[in-house]
């Protein structure tokens, strides 16, 4: 077995393991972007540099026609639809008791905003004029360290009213 085979098949084995955690919350990304008429594309594990590494990528190309409120609807879309999966579950009355608490930190996850969608949805000119969904960090993105459990009680709440 060369190095390269073995590298390629713990990559293969790292992305079946976060797939189930990070494709919900990029293809409510991908949903909307779709729905929108854009060409989505997610990938896992991406080669990134920068201080933080993302476990998912979405991206989009966007171009110069693309409204602002598109781009930030698309970058917002995984909060709203997470929320809607909650109030969803809980009028159909199917939730049961042992599957409470991972539904509620699944949706929680999946609707919390990275801060990538924070700094899309705080400059969104920025994405348009780079083509695509990826922009400058902002200060404003250290803000997903407060939205991620603020999601999640909302959530709980939605599911437990």
């Amino acid at each position: 077995m060369t190095r390269r085979s073995s590298s390629c098949r713990r990559r293969r084995v790292a992305r079946a393991l976060v797939a189930p955690i990070v494709l919900p919350h990029e293809l409510a990304h991908a949903l909307v972007a779709r729905v929108a008429g854009l060409d989505p594309t997610i990938e896992l594990l991406p080669r990134w540099e920068g201080p933080t590494v993302p476990l998912g990528r979405f991206d989009a190309v966007i171009d110069a026609t693309t409204p602002t409120w598109v781009i930030r609807a698309v970058a917002v879309a995984p909060t709203p639809i997470s929320l809607g999966v909650a109030a969803v579950v809980r009028a159909t009355g199917t939730l049961e008791g042992v599957l409470a608490v991972p539904l509620v930190l699944a949706l929680g996850y999946t609707g919390s905003l990275s801060g990538g969608d924070i700094a899309v949805i705080v400059n969104p000119t920025a994405a348009r004029e780079a083509g695509r969904f990826v922009v400058p960090p902002t200060r404003w993105q250290a803000l997903s360290v407060v939205i991620a459990p603020a999601t999640t009680l909302a959530v709980a709440a939605l599911l437990f009213s």
